[in-house]
């Protein structure tokens, strides 16, 4: 079946994790976790948002994940101080990287257990996976220009 969307395969040694984000993924996400994608995506937004940490990274230049890349390693560390106190939802963002495993999965309806367990745990601090994470975030909440 072709998939629609954001698809996206991350890998982890000789692992793959195959990532797909669409409208199916919010009904996967209801069906497997009982909550609504979009109000738990606001959620973990608003938990992370400190506008005096996001006015700092603007003052830095920082408008993407591609920016942090630019930044010197004395401005990187006022970033990761500003960054302290954001509390991080651990089971959100494995529900949503499970949701994206089943979307990618469709029509198979794989255990969700079993897609918890595939995810290696160092996914959901590692810098690269989260902005791949990031990506899928902004495509559910991200509005169409035009």
């Amino acid at each position: 079946m072709k998939q629609y969307g954001l698809v996206k395969t991350l890998k982890d040694g000789d692992n793959e994790i195959k990532l797909c984000g669409n409208a199916l993924t919010f009904i996967i996400y209801k069906s497997y976790f009982g909550r609504d994608l979009l109000n738990d995506i606001i959620q973990f937004a608003k938990a992370n948002a400190d506008k005096t940490a996001f006015e700092k990274l603007l003052g830095l230049g920082v408008k993407s994940a591609d920016d942090i890349e630019k930044l010197t390693e004395e401005q990187l560390a006022g970033v990761y101080k500003n960054m302290d106190d954001i509390t991080f939802d651990t089971e959100f963002v494995l529900n949503f990287i499970a949701s994206l495993m089943a979307t990618a999965q469709y029509p198979q309806k794989p255990d969700v257990a079993e897609l918890i367990c595939a995810i290696p745990p160092h996914f959901v601090i590692d810098q690269g996976i989260v902005t791949e994470l990031l990506e899928f975030l902004s495509l559910f909440i991200s509005q169409k220009k035009g």
